[in-house]
């Protein structure tokens, strides 16, 4: 009974914590929708150089609605707004290049994220 107990127990925290650890997510971890990770790098290629945040934002969500088929004045979801507001915010370096970028939206997006919930 007693060896019954110890392994029990084990086995509950290894249950426990491969469990937390599933659940946490890593900053540098890709958008989770395929479609907007996809965004994010042509987001990422065509408005590296765009400083003015205005039009960063139009941009960004152009690029998400041709992304993603839609009409180019299409209501964008929630996730689709928390990914060009990741884009818009993200940290910048003056030496950014596009896998760079990337990486800054994709923490940007996790933090946003986590707000959130």
């Amino acid at each position: 009974m007693k060896i019954k107990s110890i392994v029990l127990a084990g086995i509950m925290s290894l249950i426990f914590s491969v469990n937390a650890s599933e659940t946490q997510y890593k900053k540098s971890d890709p958008v989770p929708v395929w479609g907007h990770a996809t965004a994010v790098s042509k987001m990422c290629a065509e408005l590296l150089g765009v400083t003015d945040p205005v039009k960063m934002r139009d941009g960004a969500t152009k690029i998400l609605n041709e992304t993603l088929n839609r009409l180019p004045d299409a209501e964008v979801s929630d996730e689709g707004k928390n990914v060009i507001e990741a884009f818009v915010t993200r940290s910048r370096s003056p030496a950014d290049i596009p896998s760079r970028c990337e990486t800054n939206v994709n923490e940007r997006y996790w933090e946003i994220d986590q707000a959130k919930n």
